[in-house]
Parts: structure tokens; sequence; C-alpha cells
């Protein structure tokens, strides 16, 4: 059976020497066979020998020749490198391992689809169901599904698949029968969906009823779509400033946290999902803990380590002043924005009164916002 090239120990060699073309004669007398013969002058040339006949050609060549080794290939000097570079094989099947590993866990997640329900909730929900960033790949994603389900009545479909280390997670919720399109291009003016100021009237198609400064009640037409006996469809923005009037309610008291002087120092180390976590030994009744994040990578796999100190303290109630019982209703105002507003409604002025009582501060809140009141109606 004739071996392939690949594995045939041979060599590329270079002779130097005058009188060449009797050097030839002598190999072929001797049945050298030289093979990808070369003249690269008169005094050089260069060919490719198997290892048997590098050593016959040598003693054909004597001291009259100089023959020099360029390259040698073949199973044989394969296998020889191979015995010296012990390292870097090694080295190469642990990155290798390593690639591997890192391809069981999450490097990103995307999600999109999402209208009325934030992403951060549904981060949320991911989470808690065990999908995260850094988190081993589950076999399944029926039981994520379940409970985005389960904690988002709005989302009617969900699509959860992977691309390498990337979760792309689709969802797509109930369509909102009270949107204020029109569905037709039926005789329609535009009415104020609300009360309040007028900023601007951008009328795109019809005539606009109203000016900047008017006062218009819910219901007052904003734009005609009638020009003399003529109905069309009219279309536009009517920019208004709304009021809003908000309540909120906090106790009184509030409980500050006062140093024991007793601490204990703690160690978490994470990587992949084995993870080494010293400080939730260290239990006091009440206890604050300060953490200081020295690595915390998700690629090319989770790697985190942080130390932590837990400090006991103790809880002492105190009447909350009225800086901080501002601050907190202010933080109120803006959670409930992030949840009602939607885009395009902006809070130009915020007023707050607070309202002492026995036990509990009540939190008055004035808020004036510009936003699109518009709303079609077909004549």
């Amino acid at each position: 059976m004739r071996k392939s090239s690949f594995l045939k120990h041979h060599r590329k060699i270079k002779i130097e020497g005058t009188d060449l073309p009797a050097m030839l004669n002598k190999c072929i007398g001797e049945d050298l066979k030289l093979k990808d013969l070369r003249w690269k002058n008169p005094i050089e040339i260069s060919a490719r020998v198997t290892a048997d006949d590098h050593e016959r050609l040598k003693k054909v060549a004597g001291h009259s020749y100089r023959i020099t080794v360029a390259y040698e290939g073949g199973a044989v000097p394969f296998l020889k490198k191979l015995k010296h570079n012990k390292i870097s094989i090694i080295g190469a099947l642990l990155m290798g391992a390593l690639i591997f590993y890192q391809s069981l866990f999450v490097a990103e997640i995307r999600v999109d689809g999402y209208r009325s329900i934030t992403e951060a909730d549904i981060r949320n929900t991911l989470s808690q169901a065990g999908l995260y960033e850094g988190a081993r790949k589950p076999e399944s994603y029926s039981d994520i599904e379940a409970a985005i389900y389960k904690n988002h009545d709005e989302i009617t479909w969900v699509s959860i698949f992977e691309d390498g280390r990337l979760v792309k997670v689709s969802v797509a919720e109930a369509s909102d029968a009270t949107e204020a399109v029109p569905e037709d291009k039926r005789p329609a003016g535009i009415i104020a969906g609300k009360s309040g100021i007028i900023v601007k009237v951008l009328p795109l198609k019809g005539n606009s009823l109203v000016e900047k400064g008017d006062y218009v009640n819910k219901g007052d037409m904003l734009i005609s779509g009638r020009f003399g006996t003529i109905r069309s469809h009219a279309e536009g923005t009517a920019l208004a400033k709304v009021p809003y009037k908000l309540e909120f309610y906090m106790e009184k008291t509030r409980c500050e946290f006062e140093s024991t002087g007793r601490r204990k120092l703690g160690v978490e180390f994470l990587i992949g999902d084995v993870k080494i976590d010293t400080s939730s030994r260290h239990r006091y009744e009440k206890s604050l803990k300060r953490e200081k994040k020295l690595i915390d990578i998700t690629e090319p796999m989770p790697l985190k380590l942080s130390f932590s100190i837990i400090e006991e303290v103790d809880c002492k109630e105190k009447d909350m002043d009225l800086k901080k019982a501002r601050k907190v209703a202010e933080a109120a105002v803006r959670q409930y924005a992030s949840e009602n507003f939607k885009d395009g409604q902006e809070i130009v002025d915020t007023s707050i009164e607070l309202t002492y009582t026995k036990s509990l501060i009540k939190a008055c809140v004035f808020l004036e916002v510009i936003e699109d009141i518009g709303v079609v109606k077909v004549y």
C-alpha cells in the first residue's frame, strides 16, 4: 500500500558545489530519486528526497558538495515536534475545555416586543426563574416561559431561543382596544380627551379651533374636519398642560441603624456555577453588609470575587424630618411616572405639600404634565 505524502518522511534539501551535472549523474547511477528538482544558479540546486535517500546522498556527495536540510516533513518529524511541545498541547487542550465550559453559560439576554410592560419587569421575572447574565443555560425554557405568563397577564405569546451564548426573549402583548387610532378615514374631528391649558396645536389636516394659552375642558373640539359643507378626517396633535393630583402616605417614624461595634469579614468567590460564600455563615439579628467587588465578569465565563463586612446594628426609631419626607415623596413621584406615563408625557412642574398626622405623613403632590390630549371623534 502506498504511503500518503503527509505520512512519508521526506526532506527538502539544498545542494551546493561545482560541476552539479556530474553530481546528478552519480545520483542516477545510484538510483537516488530527486523530486521537485530546481536550479537556483550554476552552483546551487534544491530538491526533495526521502529520509533514506538523503543518507545515501550524503555518502555519494562526500566532501565535494555541501548538502543542507531546509525543511523536514512527514509523520515522524511531526510526532517529534509534539513530544517537545507538551506545554503547547496541554495549553491547547485547556483552552478548548475553557471555551466549551464557557459556552454553557449565558453571556447576554435581549428582550423585545414589550409595550406597556417595562423591560426591567420582564428581566426581573427572568432572574427569579433562573435566567440572567452569567447563569448556566437550562435544558429547557418551558418553566421560564410559564413564569412570564404567570407574572404578566398582558403577555399572550413568549419565545425564548439561543444564539450561541446570546439568549433572545421575544414577547407579544394583547392589543390595546382603548388606543385612540382611527380605524378608517370617515369624517372626524379631534377633541380634548382631558382638561388642560393648550401649549401648542399642530393641525396636519383640518382647522385649529383653539390657541396657545386657551383652557379646554374634556370633550371640547380642538381641530375640526369641517370646511363649510365639506367634511374630512382631521389629523394633528394638541399639546396641553394637564394637572395631576397624587397622594402618598409614609410612616412618620423610621428606623436609623447604629453600629454596635461587632463585625465580621466575609468572602464570596464564584467561578462558573460553583460558589463559595463565607458571609452567609455570619448572621446577626440585625446587620448591614458592605461589599467590595474586586472581580465581577461574565465573559469568558462567570467569575466573581468580593470581600464584605457584616456589621451588627441596633434600630433606633426616629421621626422623619421634613427634608427626608420630601425626598421620599419625590422618589414616589418618579416611580409613579415611570409606571404610568407614556412616551411624550413630560412633567414640567411639581408641587409637594406635606401634612403630619399622629403616625403618618401625607404627601399631596400636584403635577403639571405636557401631553397630547387629542382624541379622534367621528361625526
